[in-house]
Parts: C-alpha cells; sequence; structure tokens
C-alpha cells in the first residue's frame, strides 16, 4: 500500500516537473524577446540587464543575447530533469539504490555551481549586449538566491552521501544475513 502511495504521488510529480521545464523554457523566451524586441514592460515585470542597454535591440543583438540569457534557466532544467529521473525511480519502487545517491549528488553539484553559473552568464550578457564594434564591457552580480542555492547544494551533497553509505551498509546486511 505504501509503495503505492509512493508510486502515484511520484507520477503526479514528474508530470508537475515536465510541465515546469516546459513553462519555465517558453516563458523565459517569450519575456526576453518581447522586452529586448518590443520593449515590453508590463507594470508587474521588471527585466533587468547586466549592463545599461537601449530597448529596444535589434533583430541580431536580441538573439545573440538570448542565449547566454537562458544559461541560468538550463541550469534549473538539469535539476528538474535530475528530479524527474530521481521520481521515477521512486515510482519504480527503487528508492534506496546507488541510482538514487547518483541524483542527489547531481542535483547537489548544480545547486553548488549555480553562483558560478551565473556570473558567467552575466558576463556572456554583457558582452553580447555591449558589443558596438569598438567596446567590450562586462559586468556581473550576485544575489542571495544564487549563494543560498550554494548552500542547499552543499546540504544535499551531505544526504548524497549519507544515503550512499546507507546503500552500502544496506548491501552488508544482505550479503550476512
Amino acid at each position: 500500500m505504501k509503495q503505492q502511495s509512493i508510486s502515484h504521488f511520484s507520477r503526479n510529480l514528474v508530470g508537475l516537473f515536465w510541465f515546469s521545464i516546459v513553462l519555465i523554457i517558453s516563458l523565459d523566451t517569450v519575456f526576453w524577446f518581447s522586452t529586448t524586441m518590443y520593449n515590453f514592460n508590463p507594470p508587474w515585470f521588471s527585466a533587468s540587464f547586466p549592463i545599461e542597454v537601449t530597448l529596444p535591440l535589434s533583430t541580431a543583438r536580441s538573439v545573440i543575447g538570448y542565449f547566454p540569457s537562458i544559461i541560468s534557466t538550463l541550469v534549473t532544467v538539469a535539476i528538474l530533469w535530475q528530479l524527474i529521473v530521481l521520481f521515477r525511480l521512486y515510482k519504480e519502487g527503487i528508492i534506496f539504490e546507488f541510482q538514487n545517491a547518483l541524483c542527489f549528488k547531481k542535483i547537489s553539484y548544480l545547486l553548488i555551481a549555480t553562483p558560478f553559473i551565473e556570473i558567467m552568464s552575466d558576463i556572456l550578457l554583457s558582452l553580447a549586449l555591449s558589443f558596438n564594434g569598438e567596446n567590450w564591457n562586462m559586468s556581473f552580480t550576485i544575489d542571495d538566491s544564487a549563494i543560498t542555492a550554494m548552500i542547499i547544494g552543499f546540504i544535499v551533497q551531505v544526504i548524497a552521501v549519507v544515503m550512499e553509505k546507507a546503500v552500502h551498509l544496506q548491501e552488508e546486511s544482505k550479503l550476512t544475513i
């Protein structure tokens, strides 16, 4: 009975994670191009860039800037993908196995890398948006949410190590019985 409820809950979460992936990529793409090409700026939406830009941008500059702007989103997508893999394992009844610990490790690596990826993304975006034929501007910011993600990544790393040790103990227990 318990496995059935875990399986059902996991199936629902996998669907939610897939929906989240599609939604986050779609919204980021729509907001990027509508803001940079059409100066879309309703009161409930605030666009910020690592350097001062004059909107609207040319189509070429908007397309070039899109790629570094989506890097942070791709990290989120990678985390969601690892959660899909993890909850698929749960759905199949694979709970305390090395594959689960590996998913946690990959999630922790992505979370730990978040501030560094955001810095790289900001630098690449500022370079893409600032090039005017002779000058390049480079800028980046780091916010508390990226630092928080990194700290959570370290905690998830510890959980992954504990899970690995639990799997080793479980295997040793099976061999001694």
